[in-house]
């Protein structure tokens, strides 16, 4: 293992073997190990460094699980709503112009194997296309190549904050000309009243490269799965003080997760304001609705649908100078609880509860899903690998081991 992996873990796969063999994480808890005793003021600004890619979401966590803790809460929670809003919009379209090519795009059967090269290297081209005239990264302009991927993966999240509404309308027309092609308040519309008509309609009916790219992932994706419960535990304070607890109880939990005995699932398609998510139930689903999210945080304000009313975060204290926050991100839900001393100045414990250990639990869905596939991974495994990975939305690469040879893939790192 490289000195990365080491620190940011990796999942290891085994298709074919029954749970728990079938999935490994080597992933580890750092945010418990770096820190114990530090300065309370200064957790956000640690957390954020660790979990870089997503910092906003951590820090504003964070911020809260401290307040909580100190019997007070945020008084900013506009400007709060704002920085989430904006940091998921731009983790949505990295993840679909950066990941979805190389996730959805390959594996061709040997006899296709050139012609769906090309097909995918001009996908991949498009999509980076599509990143680099996104409004969100002022990118425009840039030529294609690796400098621009860079460069749209570390904005500065304060300026960026700033100018969250302002660049609504640019991010509107770039949705209606150059991801959907078509007005994003009616693709929206569609989406929800079927969703699963609507993105075979739409991605059959459309020549742009997303709505081609889940043409060519729906074959191998769009058939239901096993499915652990939706984890909307941040539905109540009552819930959410008997999460608590276990976090407290178990110094284990944060890596295996359980809820009410239970695994869980969480992701784009369990946010408290969706409604119906039930209907979302096939790994093609879920990548739309990632993009279907996307459309929603461009759009205007409206309680419980779209802008920065969609998602949703909040902090309850737990105990005397205990507090958990909790914000729904791009990955899913995110969860921080913190213990100070009694001064209240210094960090006792921190645990942060990621999306990734509820997705890829030993015993949970992809797990499930993993045991009834075959050992040897031919090209098409491996792409319904890919491809449900990249609906549950890993945040650390992943090794296929198969009766064939191990293979190393990288996957996102939000």
């Amino acid at each position: 293992m490289s000195p990365s992996d080491a620190l940011a873990g990796k999942l290891r796969l085994s298709p074919g073997q029954a749970r728990p063999h079938n999935l490994h994480s080597s992933r580890r808890d750092w945010a418990a190990a770096m820190t114990r005793g530090m300065a309370a003021d200064g957790l956000a600004a640690r957390l954020a460094s660790i979990f870089s890619l997503c910092g906003e979401s951590h820090r504003l966590c964070a911020q809260m699980a401290v307040a909580a803790a100190r019997g007070t809460v945020r008084g900013d929670t506009a400007q709060a709503a704002l920085t989430l809003q904006r940091e998921t919009l731009q983790e949505h379209v990295r993840r679909i112009t950066l990941d979805w090519p190389g996730q959805l795009l390959t594996h061709a059967d040997a006899e296709e194997e050139e012609e769906a090269e090309a097909d995918a290297q001009a996908l991949s081209q498009q999509a980076l296309v599509l990143l680099q005239q996104c409004p969100l990264f002022g990118l425009r302009g840039v030529a294609a190549g690796a400098p621009a991927v860079k460069a749209a993966s570390t904005s500065p999240p304060q300026a960026a904050a700033s100018t969250a509404l302002s660049d609504l309308p640019l991010l509107q027309d770039w949705l209606h000309t150059q991801l959907l092609g078509m007005d994003a308040a009616t693709w929206l519309a569609r989406w929800e009243q079927d969703p699963a008509s609507w993105l075979r309609h739409w991605s059959a009916s459309k020549p742009l490269c997303v709505a081609q790219m889940l043409q060519r992932a729906r074959p191998l994706l769009d058939q239901a799965g096993p499915q652990s419960p939706l984890l909307r535990v941040h539905s109540s304070d009552t819930s959410l003080l008997m999460l608590a607890d276990d976090l407290q109880r178990d110094p284990g939990f944060t890596r295996r997760p359980l809820w009410r005995g239970r695994c869980a699932e969480t992701g784009s398609w369990t946010r408290l304001s969706q409604s119906q998510p039930e209907r979302l139930n096939t790994a093609w689903l879920r990548l739309g609705a990632r993009l279907a999210e996307l459309v929603r945080l461009a759009l205007p304000d409206a309680p419980r649908r779209c802008g920065a009313h969609w998602l949703a975060m909040g902090s309850l204290p737990t105990a005397p100078r205990s507090g958990l926050a909790w914000i729904e991100m791009a990955r899913g839900l995110l969860i921080h609880q913190v213990q100070l001393d009694a001064s209240g100045s210094s960090v006792l414990s921190c645990q942060v509860l990621a999306p990734t250990e509820w997705n890829f639990h030993p015993q949970g869905a992809v797990a499930e899903a993993l045991e009834s596939m075959p050992a040897h991974a031919g090209n098409a495994v491996i792409r319904a690998i890919d491809g449900l990975l990249s609906a549950y939305d890993p945040c650390v690469q992943h090794e296929l081991n198969t009766t064939a040879s191990p293979t190393a893939r990288e996957s996102a790192h939000a």
